[in-house]
This record gives structure tokens, sequence and C-alpha cells, in this order.
């Protein structure tokens, strides 16, 4: 599972550079960490993201209050949108906290209600 999460890691860092974002990948995330971070950060000088990778071969995906809690300060902190990825059955969906259905121990994301990628990243006046 630690290696289809780091290779998509790798691609969605690589999707990122291809269309004009600088992009890193920051292992090791949220594990015990002192100071806990997103799987990935991008920016484009004028856009920055904070990226919490996830794999799922469902049509939905939990995640917990705590970890919604934590991506947001540090997005806030640094100054980038907070997103979660969520590669279902190799079709990537983004979503901002906003997006997520709250739960009683957390949050859902669904398929349906994400994101493209394109949307994500804006569009050329961005750039």
């Amino acid at each position: 599972m630690y290696n289809r999460g780091r290779n998509s890691e790798v691609s969605l860092v690589k999707k990122l550079w291809e269309n004009g974002y600088a992009a890193l990948r920051m292992p090791g995330s949220g594990r015990g960490q002192l100071y806990p971070h997103p799987d990935i950060i991008a920016g484009n000088g004028k856009k920055y993201l904070g990226i919490e990778v996830k794999i799922r071969a469902e049509e939905r995906c939990y995640f917990k209050d705590e970890d919604v809690e934590k991506l947001k300060e540090f997005c806030n902190t640094f100054g980038a949108v907070p997103y979660f990825a969520v590669r279902f059955v190799r079709r990537w969906r983004f979503f901002e906290v906003k997006d997520l259905e709250k739960t009683p121990s957390g949050y859902r994301a669904s398929f349906g209600k994400g994101q493209e990628f394109s949307k994500v990243i804006g569009d050329e006046n961005d750039r």
C-alpha cells in the first residue's frame, strides 16, 4: 500500500510540474511528525496548494477531524489552499474542505463531488 501511495504522489507531482507548478513531495507527512505537513506542496507564484493524497478503490474516502484540522492549520500558516486529492480507481478528484461532507466521526469525500485537476490548477490567467 505504501508503494501505491508513494507512486500516486510522485505522479501527481509530475502532473503539477507539467502544468506550470513547482511541486514537492513531502515524505512522512502526519506520521508522528513534530510539525505535521501535507503530502505535497505546490505553487506557481500566484497560487499555492497543500495537498493530502489518498487512494481508494471505492467511490468514497473518509478523513478524521484531526487530519482535516492539521491540513487547514498548515495551509493557513503557509499561505496555501488546502486540498485532499483522492485517486479513485485511477481518476483523480480534488476536494477543498468545503467540498467534504461532515460525518459523526469526521469527513467524507465522494467521487461525484470532487473537482477535476484542471479546475484546481486554474486557467492561463493564474499562471
